[in-house]
């Protein structure tokens, strides 16, 4: 009966200020506003006003990064604008199937769609850049993997599993 006792006390005693954390008007304020919350994570469910703004601090960034000229800036622009109604309507369909509940392997085909049209946006970037600036673009891009952890889904995970 004692440990049971001082097991619930101890416990109460870590829990009650962990609960009074999760109540403060910053975190009731955040989670007031989900589109908010989930740009603050860096999460999709942007507006298009704070997606456009994103667009463009990318763009921007690439620019001065690679040297970009305006010309070249707005070529870029032009693919990309003309794939995205393609990407819109894989997204469309993705949503679909998620609804439905569809499985992880029925959401393949459409993952394998949506690489497809990256690697065809990619190819005709690459068109437009001088062959230095597609070589900062994959120095940038090793760089970026190498922050990242090697890969895109715990690339650090996979290492200590294996070992």
């Amino acid at each position: 009966m004692k440990i049971r006792t001082t097991v619930l006390l101890a416990a109460a005693t870590l829990i009650i200020p962990m609960a009074g954390s999760l109540l403060t008007p910053n975190v009731v304020e955040a989670r007031g506003n989900r589109a908010q919350t989930i740009a603050m994570r860096g999460g999709k469910d942007l507006t298009p006003e704070q997606r456009e703004a994103k667009r463009a601090e990318r763009a921007a960034k690439m620019k001065e990064a690679l040297g970009l000229s305006d010309s070249q800036v707005a070529a870029i622009q032009d693919i990309k604008e003309s794939y995205r109604p393609q990407f819109e309507a894989l997204k469309e369909r993705a949503k679909a199937l998620k609804e439905s509940g569809a499985d992880r392997e029925a959401m393949q085909p459409i993952r394998e769609e949506k690489r497809a049209l990256k690697d065809a946006v990619k190819a005709e970037v690459a068109t437009i850049l001088t062959p230095e600036q597609q070589a900062k673009l994959e120095e940038l891009k090793a760089e970026r993997g190498e922050r990242r952890g090697g890969g895109r889904r715990g690339g650090r995970r996979g290492a200590d599993a294996n070992s």
